[in-house]
């Protein structure tokens, strides 16, 4: 008669366990959630940051703001799911807070309205072309060819070039007969490009300029640390009137980013000695970046005529380097 009720109290046992169980996992999934949305955010707000803090004590924010655009679709997409939890479950400080996320994505990644009338066709507007031309690149005929094919069919009225290497000496050209460097493919009478009318003689200017339209002067000036021994560590000022109107063109390469490249040498980052050697590397580069961009921004401030800036930050839009710049 006692074994009814015997069945019915460990059944019970059984149930109570399992519900235990499950609401243990529940709240570790929840949990694992809940983790995995603040690292996002987390790192999403550390690159949003990078541009606006000092580097020398923040340059590793630098790296998160690399793979901002990425981040910031990924927390857009968590931020909608949020915001709709939050309306539904009435948690309005939660909605508050998604509302200024999705707020500062915005901000950051919607399209900016051009001013102005003129278009990119028009007449009145001047159209610059930049290249980093690196030497593998460039030591190719096929390459160069295929450049100077792309610059005639889209006629920019300046090139800007990066680690060009473009000697002005009275034979520009020596040892280099039988390679279509490019700087001397613009200079050919097809595509009608030319120095400008001033320019350092008998030397190498590693970021040239060269115009369709007549270009008054370039000048070479040294970029910190190196500038004054590495030509690639050197800007170039290209003084040139557009519509009657003086500008200035800065044509700048910055430091690099480091030799030791993760995407380089993937088979060798089990080792914390690599990634320590990686940090350094970075954060040295980083460095030197801020200071050239200090020093640029300083010169572009100098300026009483319009000012352009081109070339190859070794930086992204959201890193400290170009905003300084920009």
């Amino acid at each position: 008669m006692d074994r009814a009720p015997h069945r019915h109290r460990n059944h019970n046992r059984g149930q109570s366990t399992t519900g235990t169980a499950v609401t243990i996992l529940r709240y570790m999934l929840r949990a694992l959630g809940w983790g995995v949305a603040g690292l996002l955010i987390g790192a999403f707000l550390i690159g949003y940051a990078a541009p606006y803090l000092p580097p020398a004590h923040f340059w590793w924010t630098n790296l998160f703001a690399v793979v901002l655009p990425p981040l910031g679709l990924v927390v857009g997409l968590l931020g909608f799911g949020l915001l709709g939890w939050g309306v539904y479950r009435r948690r309005w400080g939660r909605v508050a807070i998604v509302g200024v996320l999705l707020g500062l994505i915005v901000v950051r990644f919607a399209p900016r309205l051009s001013v102005g009338d003129a278009s990119a066709g028009s007449a009145e507007t001047l159209r610059l072309m930049t290249f980093n031309v690196p030497m593998v690149f460039a030591r190719q005929d096929a390459s160069a060819r295929a450049l100077g094919r792309f610059v005639r069919q889209e006629a920019p009225d300046v090139v800007a070039f990066q680690e060009s290497w473009m000697a002005t000496g009275d034979d520009p050209w020596s040892g280099r007969e039988a390679r279509f460097w490019p700087p001397r493919v613009f200079l050919e009478d097809s595509l009608g490009y030319a120095l400008p009318r001033g320019h350092p003689a008998q030397t190498t200017i590693c970021q040239p300029v060269l115009g369709q339209v007549v270009l008054d002067s370039m000048s070479v000036h040294p970029l910190p640390p190196d500038g004054e021994t590495d030509k690639c560590s050197q800007y170039t000022r290209t003084r040139f009137r557009w519509q009657g109107q003086p500008a200035v063109l800065y044509n700048v390469h910055l430091h690099t980013i480091g030799t030791v490249r993760p995407w380089k040498e993937a088979t060798e980052w089990g080792s914390l000695d690599r990634w320590r050697a990686f940090l350094q590397a970075y954060r040295d580069g980083a460095l030197h970046r801020a200071q050239q961009a200090r020093l640029i921004r300083r010169r572009i401030n100098e300026e009483v005529h319009p000012v352009l800036v081109a070339g190859d930050f070794n930086s992204t839009p959201h890193q400290w380097a170009y905003r300084h710049v920009a």
